[in-house]
Formats: structure tokens, sequence, C-alpha cells
């Protein structure tokens, strides 16, 4: 349902996504996120705040990893990714933080009792560090990686 749902406005130009892993006070470690998505009766509640989200001010949707297991012990296997709808969801505060150029491109994200439904969840539940560890190695092998740099050589 997400596919027929996403994938033609993803080919059309007409979804603008943001990625939502770095967490405040976690440096680079992003299996330490504290950022929390707990099941309920309708799907899952999310509290906690995501920070340097590219362009979360302007997204329609974001693909974010949360920690759906609490048990300390579960570092890497208690997180799942979901895909929320920015669009629909309510409690969801992006916060652009301006750079030194007077640029706003990155955000502090603010998820406060944000409800999601049931399918909002990516895959399987506690395998979101191996879908991402996934993620950013495709991501950061492309050539794109290094001609979107291009425009400053």
């Amino acid at each position: 349902a997400q596919k027929r749902e996403i994938l033609p406005k993803i080919a059309a130009g007409k979804a603008c996504f943001a990625i939502g892993m770095s967490e405040p006070n976690s440096g680079s470690d992003l299996a330490s996120l504290r950022t929390r998505a707990e099941r309920t009766a309708t799907g899952w509640r999310v509290n906690g705040t995501k920070i340097w989200t590219s362009n979360a001010h302007r997204a329609n949707y974001m693909i974010a990893l949360f920690r759906t297991d609490p048990d300390p012990n579960k570092k890497h296997a208690g997180l799942s990714q979901f895909l929320i709808d920015l669009s629909k969801t309510r409690g969801i505060t992006p916060r652009p933080i301006k750079n030194l150029q007077g640029g706003r491109n990155f955000n502090e994200v603010a998820f406060v009792d944000a409800e999601l439904p049931p399918d909002a969840l990516i895959g399987t539940e506690g395998q979101g560090w191996r879908q991402v560890t996934e993620e950013l190695a495709f991501e950061r092998s492309g050539p794109e990686r290094y001609l979107s740099c291009f425009f400053l050589l």
C-alpha cells in the first residue's frame, strides 16, 4: 500500500522526504538514539527529538529510526524504521536551525505524542538497525555523493 501511494508521487517529483536518524547528545553513535515508538491499540505513539534533519520543514514524508524496545541490552535489535506522512500526523514540529549564512536547511524535529498508524512500520519491528545500515551503505557509495558537490568545485 505504501508503494502504491508514494512511488507515483516520487516519480512525478511531488514528494519530498526527510530522514530522521540523528539525535541530540548522541554524537555519531546512532544506536544510542532514545526517540521512542510505543505500540498502542491504534498503531504507534512517538516521543523524542531528531536533529540535523535536512528539509524537514519542507518535507511531505519522513523515514525515521525509533527505539521500539527499551531494553538496554538490545541497543541495535531494539530499533525499527517508520514511514511518516508529515501532512497527516499531528504532534511533529520541525524547527529550522539557522546556519552562519542565514540559511535554514537543517532542523530539529520534536515528536510529542505523535500517533502513527500500524502500517507506518517499515519492514519488521526490531530490524531497523540492519535496514538503516544497508541504506547508508548504498547512499554513501554512489556517484551522487561526489557529484552533489560538483557546483562547489
